[in-house]
């Protein structure tokens, strides 16, 4: 699998159906304890920033052990809900757009350099167990996974691109 084509893919083909969904519908919450939309759309940006980070550490670092984040305060500290939903579409395209060229340029051989010393039992959305060998191919798959969760969530007839198939 090409990670950064299909990222791109994923980027063009949603941000196509967003920009159809009225404002007052992703300004909508379902629940009080529940994202909109444009929170969704939020969290994918702090994903991205996040992922961004982990993918770049990894060639220098002897394994796949990253920090994770508080999605729900930073969503809220970013105050995504009161924001306007095309400025946050369009800062999480040029987020992607930014990890797609990270991706189009790690050599191969840091993509599929497997590791025991992962954290991804608790980073990934697809928990990799300690202890079973993991690579960096594993995280940038369990990424675009994970934004095609979330982009269901807000266009709930999206086809996915990225399928369970896990590049191990």
């Amino acid at each position: 699998m090409d990670y950064a084509i299909t990222l791109d893919q994923i980027v063009s083909k949603a941000t196509l159906s967003i920009k159809e969904i009225p404002h007052m519908e992703l300004d909508l919450k379902p629940a009080p304890h529940k994202w909109s939309k444009k929170e969704i759309m939020g969290h994918l940006i702090d994903s991205a920033y996040n992922n961004h980070q982990r993918f770049l550490r990894a060639e220098k670092q002897d394994n796949l052990i990253f920090d994770g984040y508080d999605q729900e305060h930073w969503v809220e500290r970013n105050q995504y809900q009161t924001r306007d939903g095309t400025e946050i579409l369009t800062t999480w395209i040029m987020a992607n757009r930014h990890v797609g060229f990270l991706i189009k340029g790690l050599p191969l051989g840091i993509l599929d350099k497997k590791t025991s010393e992962h954290n991804f039992d608790q980073i990934c959305m697809n928990k990799l167990p300690q202890g079973e060998k993991g690579s960096l191919a594993y995280l940038v798959w369990d990424y675009l996974y994970h934004m095609e969760h979330h982009i269901k969530q807000i266009v709930p007839s999206y086809d996915r691109e990225v399928t369970n198939f896990k590049p191990y």
